[in-house]
């Protein structure tokens, strides 16, 4: 028969109870209720191990969690959750700082207005920054202006983003609980269920940007803003990358543009349907896929950008795309924005573009209704790529491999 509470119970509870009040911090809330949030975080997160300890004190298990405790909660991340608990229990609430960064996409470039820096002394509605940019949308002279607004937060006179923090140390404490309840070998019902809970919040396992950043276009036709619906795949494996000859699977002799491309076509064969997926490979022959969708463009602009900036630091050497397209006569649509386009297309597309660290560039295009036909798709596969050709939204990833390739161009000339 199940215990009703085991030894691990208390921990379990005090985790939910810090994480419960984490999840109901949002970007858009004002400042004072998100310290407030922060605040009970801070605290039942720093009585997880002290309810730990006094559930374990008279038992055998005390010298495992110690052995637990320093392996996973005595770093530099561990001790300023401990600094933080102290502070805002002795002396005040966190002092929060909030930062917004609005970046407008076009085809050609990004440009990203001055950061906006919020304290509680000065915090605003996230509506009303929205708002203030209505006018000068609608003097751009566009049809549309896609733009996003990333928000990240900070400790007032630091640097250091919170999040980062707050995931490296949930991950560490789930860690210590896992490995108590290996050790404690419990069969605790209450503990089960709040495991189950535990699973279901969303802090700590969605993609940050789902949390922090929204995606916006603004119609200057009808003067009216759309925040982006939006959807992506997600692991839960801690490490997401793959080596590359797991793709042989799918084209054993291909070249990785080929194996990219079946393995896509394939998925759309079984689901008549496609999510837009990025490949990112590594300089150490590994890949990871990134599967998003999107109710609007801005997503598509701002993806891009966010790879690009990762492509030095990450040693990325080349970059796969997949989406579904519309085909138009270009007179049909010039003055139409993205939805009043759909109407006029002429057919629908898979279309796969590829560029690596060394400039080479190919693309292939798939009819959607042919995609059935596999002599239709050796055909496309085994001819020649259009080369040279990219969708404009991959222009940071072109611009950040050409600048790369100067800078290596320039180091081996010096030498």
């Amino acid at each position: 028969m199940k215990n009703s509470r085991g030894l691990l119970y208390p921990a379990l509870h005090k985790f939910y109870s810090a994480l419960s009040s984490l999840e109901k911090f949002e970007k858009g809330s004002n400042l004072f209720d998100n310290i407030t949030h922060l605040d009970n975080f801070f605290s039942e997160y720093r009585n997880i191990t002290f309810v730990l300890q006094k559930s374990l004190a008279r038992t055998e298990f005390r010298s495992v969690y110690e052995k637990l405790r320093d392996k996973y909660l005595i770093n530099d991340v561990g001790k300023w959750f401990l600094g933080k608990r102290n502070s805002i229990v002795k002396e005040q609430p966190f002092d929060l700082e909030k930062r917004i960064v609005i970046s407008i996409y076009s085809g050609n470039s990004t440009y990203s207005l001055s950061d906006l820096i919020f304290t509680i002394e000065n915090d605003v509605d996230f509506s009303s920054i929205v708002e203030s940019l209505r006018e000068s949308f609608l003097n751009s002279g566009q049809i549309e202006v896609f733009f996003s607004a990333e928000f990240t937060f900070y400790e007032r006179g630091h640097t250091q983003d919170l999040y980062d923090n707050f995931v490296l140390g949930i991950t560490q404490m789930k860690l210590l609980l896992s490995g108590m309840q290996k050790e404690l070998n419990e069969d605790c019902v209450l503990s089960e269920e709040l495991e189950r809970k535990i699973d279901k919040l969303n802090f700590y396992r969605v993609p940050k940007d789902f949390l922090f950043v929204d995606d916006y276009v603004f119609n200057c036709k009808y003067e009216n803003f759309e925040k982006a619906s939006r959807a992506a795949l997600t692991s839960e494996h801690k490490n997401p990358r793959s080596p590359i000859e797991n793709l042989d699977k799918y084209y054993p002799n291909g070249d990785i543009l080929n194996k990219f491309e079946l393995m896509h076509l394939v998925i759309f064969q079984m689901q008549n349907r496609l999510m837009p997926t990025c490949m990112i490979v590594y300089s150490d022959n590994t890949f990871e896929l990134n599967s998003f969708e999107s109710s609007i463009k801005t997503t598509v602009y701002r993806k891009f950008n966010e790879i690009a900036k990762r492509i030095e630091k990450d040693n990325i050497v080349n970059i796969l795309f997949v989406t579904e397209m519309y085909t138009y006569n270009i007179n049909d649509v010039k003055n139409l924005d993205s939805q009043e386009r759909i109407k006029h297309a002429k057919s629908e597309i898979l279309s796969f573009y590829m560029i690596n660290n060394q400039l080479s560039i190919k693309s292939h295009r798939y009819e959607t209704k042919k995609a059935n036909d596999f002599k239709y798709i050796a055909s496309i596969m085994l001819a020649n790529s259009m080369e040279q050709e990219l969708p404009a939204f991959m222009n940071p990833i072109r611009l950040e491999f050409t600048r790369l390739l100067g800078v290596e161009n320039e180091q081996n000339n010096a030498t």
